[in-house]
């Protein structure tokens, strides 16, 4: 028979984070499918719009890159013009996950699931903006390094740009469900303060548990000085007796 023993708020945590991980993901290999069409669509048209240029045929490529006479380039951080009641559209990256202020606990977590196994292949399109932090889409060429074009990152196409802004409307909808789960998990598991409490409340959250390191019984102190006087009879450490 199982003993039970007193859970411990890192124990909560730990539990919390699995069962979140588990929660949404279900939703890593249908955003990363999104994404990866959206990185073929945006590269079949890029290389078709440096093809039709006049002397840069795809078969002059590695010639012209190696020569330096273009540009090469193997990624690329898209963007798109963003609408503004009577003002000008203003270009804008896609940004598929805001990091939000001074809220550690809730960018940490996001962390967790991009990092997650079930999220690999959508962390493959993301790249953290170096001095937001914002997850923003990255594509990469499949194809390796391709002519780069002026303003090539800014998304004109109607339908790619719908792709890419369900993207991340779609994510980011998933992160705060996640932090949402989370927190509701949370409080569950500190309404319980053993782990018997937990299998009968959320067996679901007890399986995960981490089970409490087992402690080696102490001596009493009678015990511990007898021996630590014995120790300063005999030498710390004893040398052995001659022959």
């Amino acid at each position: 028979m199982q003993k039970h023993f007193s859970i411990t708020n890192a124990m909560r945590e730990k539990v919390a984070d699995q069962l979140t991980l588990q929660a949404v993901a279900q939703h890593g290999p249908r955003i990363a499918a999104d994404l990866a069409a959206l990185n073929d669509q945006f590269w079949t048209k890029h290389r078709a719009a440096v093809e039709a240029l006049p002397g840069l045929s795809k078969k002059h490529w590695p010639d012209l890159i190696l020569a330096g006479a273009v540009t090469a380039t193997a990624s690329c951080t898209p963007s798109y013009m963003q609408p503004r009641e009577g003002k000008e559209p203003y270009e804008q990256k896609l940004v598929a996950v805001h990091k939000n202020y001074k809220e550690d606990a809730r960018n940490a977590l996001i962390g967790q699931v991009m990092g997650s196994q079930a999220f690999e292949g959508v962390s493959r399109y993301l790249e953290r903006e170096r001095y937001e932090g914002h997850w923003l889409i990255g594509l990469k060429s499949p194809t390796g390094g391709v002519p780069r074009l002026h303003y090539m990152e800014r998304i004109t196409d109607p339908a790619l740009e719908s792709l890419a802004l369900l993207i991340c409307s779609d994510l980011a909808g998933v992160i705060e469900a996640a932090v949402a789960f989370r927190a509701q998990a949370m409080s569950v598991l500190q309404a319980c303060r053993t782990s018997r409490q937990v299998e009968d409340l959320f067996p679901e959250a007890a399986k995960l548990l981490p089970q409490p390191a087992k402690n080696t019984k102490a001596l009493a102190p009678t015990e511990l000085a007898a021996s630590v006087r014995n120790m300063l009879v005999q030498g710390v450490p004893p040398v052995a007796a001659q022959a």
